[in-house]
Order: C-alpha cells, then structure tokens, then sequence
C-alpha cells in the first residue's frame, strides 16, 4: 500500500526549456509570457515547439533539456505525456501549465502560471515522482507508459480476446472491449472512467481491468510493484497496443505483452501539500456539492 514518502524540495533552478503545444490557443504567447519571467529572474532559459506528430523529431528538444534544470509544460495532460518521456530518460523535472478545463498532471492553470513560475524560481516548491512502467510486444524494443498500456480492438462493436497471468499465474481469459493496466498516474485516466479506483499519485501499485468484459466479471486487481504481467492476444483480429494513449501498434493473435515496472520514473513540481491531491480530486471530479456549506467539517478538523 502506499505512504506519504519523504518530501523532496526542488532548490532554486538557473536554468529552463520552456515546451509547448503550438496545436492549443494561447499556448505559445503564454509560453513567451513565462518566458519573460524566466529571463527577468536571470534564468538561462529555451522555448521550444512541440512537433505537430508525436512521431516528429525532437532532437532539439532533448539537446535543450539535458543541460536545462527543469521543463515547462504549457498544453494539456496530453501535451505532458508527450514530454514525459524526454524528462524521465534525463531526469528532469516537470512543471505542468494546463490551458485546458481539466488536468490531473498539470500543476498550474493559465492565470496561475506566471505567479506559480515565480513561487517556482525562489524555491517554495516540491518534487512529486510518478512510477513509469514499461512494456514489450513480442520481441520487440521496450517502450515506456506514464498512464496506461491498452490491449483493445482499433474499431468498435468488436471484442478482443486477452489471456492476462500474473508472476506466471494465469488469472483471466478475457474477451472484452479492452484490458488496461494502469499506473497510479493512470488511474485518474482510461481506468477512472472503466470503473477503476484511483491511487495516490506516488503509489508504485499498478491496476489490471477490463473494460465491458461480455459474461465475466469487470473486478480491477491492485498489484505490487514487483509484479509481472503477461497478456496473451487469443483473438487478434483488428486487435492494437496503446501506450499512453499516444502510440499504436497493431497485434495479431499470438502476439504477447510483457509490461513490468521500469527502472525509472518522471518528476513534477508542485506547489501545494501531498494532501492537495485529495482537494484537486474532490473539485476536478465534482464531488462537492456547491449549494451546500462545507464550513461546519472544515471547522470540526
């Protein structure tokens, strides 16, 4: 289970690359604006676009923040997956701007960003770690998820058929519209809306679930971090491996997936208490019911 670990401050930086989606309105002028900011505190500062495709190259962008203390992320949650990969293989941390309504990974809205920066650069922050999983098709190179690995079908009113084992115990036979194993990260994602629980953010457990299972129970299993899984695709047809909702592969009946937890993981910056998830969590999924007071159980504690 998890624990509220060691808080890792994150010292004064002096230097920074600023990424941004150039698809999303507003993005790259607010990323100038931060920008600004950056330079007037004497920071040795970058801005880069992201490429269009997620395929795109990105050597420029890894040259930047391999010498940079930290990444900006001006965008979405999607923008951040895109960047996650480039700051975990370099160990750099992540400071998430969203321009969007909703964001679990992002720290800062667009009106809160420039004070945020600036609380940020005179060091009133903190590191968060997010566990990475990696995943191996057949023989294939590893790759590495942030959120989530999919096995589902590439079109719909189709099932795909998913042998999952566990440390080498087959657990299920599951013919379903998709089975997902999620990380703590993920589990505010694809998982969430499957019915899946939601750990907290520097959980190392992972979630295995179907999604609309046919004749078989829809139950998600919590699982150590020390744990293997093996998913064997029984039924391939049309059948495709997503990670992080951002690459696709095709599958083909026989094809195996090894996912593991991988020997690495990604940092973000924030501002608030490890608590403040639970406050992000109740405003972002609505939990509060607005035409009540809360005062008389704020009081109480």
């Amino acid at each position: 289970m998890w624990m509220f670990g060691l808080m890792k401050n994150f010292n004064s930086p002096t230097s920074a690359i600023i990424c941004y989606s150039s698809a999303i309105d507003g993005a790259e002028q607010l990323s100038m604006d931060l920008y600004e900011l950056c330079v007037s505190n004497d920071l040795k500062c970058e801005i880069q676009p992201l490429p269009d495709s997620i395929r795109g190259t990105t050597d420029d962008i890894t040259k930047q923040l391999s010498s940079s203390d930290f990444l900006i992320c001006v965008g979405g949650d999607g923008t951040i997956l895109h960047v996650s990969a480039y700051a975990s293989s370099l160990q750099k941390p992540v400071l998430g701007v969203r321009m969007g309504r909703l964001g679990f990974l992002s720290e800062l809205t667009s009106q809160e960003a420039p004070a945020g920066l600036q609380k940020v650069l005179d060091g009133a922050s903190r590191l968060e770690s997010r566990s990475i999983v990696k995943a191996q098709l057949d023989e294939e190179s590893e790759v590495f998820a942030l959120n989530d690995v999919v096995i589902g079908r590439s079109t719909l009113g189709r099932t795909v058929a998913v042998g999952v084992m566990i440390d080498n115990v087959l657990i299920a036979e599951y013919r379903a519209d998709a089975v997902i194993l999620s990380t703590a990260t993920g589990s505010t994602g694809y998982s969430l809306s499957g019915g899946g629980p939601i750990l907290f953010p520097t959980s190392k457990e992972m979630i295995v679930m179907p999604v609309a299972p046919h004749l078989t129970r829809s139950n998600a299993l919590v699982i150590p971090p020390t744990s293997a899984v093996d998913f064997y695709v029984e039924r391939g047809y049309e059948a495709v491996l997503a990670i992080d909702g951002l690459y696709e592969y095709p599958l083909k009946s026989g094809s195996k997936v090894k996912v593991s937890s991988a020997n690495r993981h990604v940092d973000f910056i924030r501002l608030g208490e490890e608590s403040q998830f639970y406050s992000n969590l109740a405003d972002r999924l609505g939990w509060l019911r607005t035409d009540h007071s809360h005062t008389s159980f704020t009081e109480s504690s």
